[in-house]
């Protein structure tokens, strides 16, 4: 008899146990429902967001590389120009005499002469003028 009632226990509490299981195992149920919905989705979704993805990564790429030959194209140019320059300044030392007896240079010379004469003519008259 006690072995009976021990059962009889035993199986009201299993019973209790599998009712209270019922909502959470609906609950999960329902999760997983939810869950599938959801990745077919994401399965539909999914190789247009990485097409989109290769698109504006070959876009990427393709700015970067257009933008290395410009930065290269700017680079060698500065370099070309810093070589004339540096030429240029390094040989001044030939081309400045020559420069030099050019008639412009003489007759530049010549008016700059003719106007500190003047000035110091004006400045000597004006002295004169105030004593």
């Amino acid at each position: 008899m006690d072995l009976e009632i021990g059962l009889l226990i035993l199986i009201v509490i299993l019973i209790l146990r599998i009712i209270f299981c019922i909502p959470v195992l609906l609950q999960i149920w329902r999760v997983s429902k939810d869950l599938t919905i959801t990745l077919q989705t994401m399965n539909q979704s999914l190789p247009a967001i990485l097409k989109n993805m290769e698109e504006i990564t070959a876009n990427v790429n393709n700015s970067t590389s257009v933008i290395n030959k410009k930065i290269q194209n700017f680079s060698d140019t500065s370099n070309r120009s810093g070589l004339v320059i540096n030429d240029v300044i390094e040989n001044i030392q030939y081309f400045a005499p020559l420069a030099m007896k050019l008639p412009v240079f003489s007759s530049f010379k010549n008016i700059v002469a003719i106007l500190k004469g003047v000035s110091v003519f004006m400045d000597v008259l004006v002295k004169k003028q105030k004593a």
